[in-house]
């Protein structure tokens, strides 16, 4: 069987990537790319890094972690709760296959663009006289 000349529709191919919906929205996904290389890291690093609010912290983490791709721990410093994230093994395998998915479909692009000429000029309109004005 041979591979397509674009990416799959989310199933993971003979190459182990496939497209995460969820992780189509960009805080998600800037949310585990931000996870993927850190152990734990705190609800204030994640909204500052984000540039989100306190809401959208917490709506994205909630549907991460039903989707079994965020861990979440609370806890207090002192008097103060805390939360913080960390990707799990499951949301980690995620997103470097839909970041594979993604450079697939880039490349797609790509090929689709480079088949075309690059110095190419729309065409000017032919110009038809209205018979009808003569």
């Amino acid at each position: 069987m041979t591979e397509p000349d674009h990416p799959g529709d989310g199933e993971p191919g003979a190459s182990g990537t496939g497209r995460r919906p969820i992780l189509e929205t960009g805080p998600r996904l800037a949310m585990c790319a931000l996870l993927q290389s850190a152990d734990w890291v705190d609800f204030a690093t994640v909204r500052d890094l984000l540039g989100v609010s306190d809401p959208m912290v917490s709506k994205h983490s909630r549907t991460l972690e039903t989707a079994g791709y965020l861990d979440v721990r609370k806890g207090a410093v002192g008097r103060r709760p805390k939360t913080w994230f960390r990707l799990t093994p499951e949301g980690r395998t995620a997103l470097r296959s839909h970041l594979a998915w993604l450079a697939e479909l880039a490349s797609a692009v790509d090929r689709t663009l480079d088949g075309r000429p690059t110095d190419a000029s729309p065409a000017e309109p032919a110009s038809e006289e209205d018979p009808s004005r003569r």
